[in-house]
């Protein structure tokens, strides 16, 4: 795989995490990717928070404007921050539609699995948590550098 395609592949990836997670692929960032103490203090408990929060049954829609545009953002912030480039826009670009896909799958599945198999949401909330870590994971793997 080339460089830029291993990059666009690495920066689609932490999209469709942050689309299911929107602070957690910055968290891992922040770990992975960051000197910055305060920046690892700020978006690990976030991160944190907001896993506990999905599995609240008052959680508003990923899909509403204000948490929507906010999953697309952090996950043009991510793909920058994940591979550093002269050329940040098909990074955003990727990213970004990587957040769309990743939220609006997420919301379908986790909207339609515990009707269609007759279990509660919590083991597909999790499941979905898993889904979004092994994401960011091979998005590390295929980041150059």
């Amino acid at each position: 795989m080339s460089r830029s395609s291993s990059s666009l592949a690495a920066a689609t990836l932490l999209g469709v995490a942050t689309g299911m997670r929107s602070l957690l692929p910055l968290a891992v960032l922040s770990v992975t990717r960051s000197d910055r103490r305060g920046l690892r203090a700020l978006l690990v408990p976030l991160a944190a928070s907001e896993l506990v929060a999905d599995k609240l049954p008052r959680m508003g829609s990923r899909l509403a404007p204000g948490p929507l545009t906010a999953r697309v953002v952090a996950a043009g912030i991510g793909a920058c921050w994940l591979v550093p480039s002269r050329n940040r826009a098909p990074l955003v670009l990727a990213g970004a539609a990587g957040a769309l896909a990743g939220a609006f799958l997420g919301h379908r599945a986790r909207s339609r699995l515990p009707a269609a198999t007759g279990t509660p949401d919590l083991p597909w909330a999790a499941l979905e948590d898993a889904t979004a870590a092994t994401l960011i994971g091979t998005a590390l793997h295929f980041a150059p550098g």
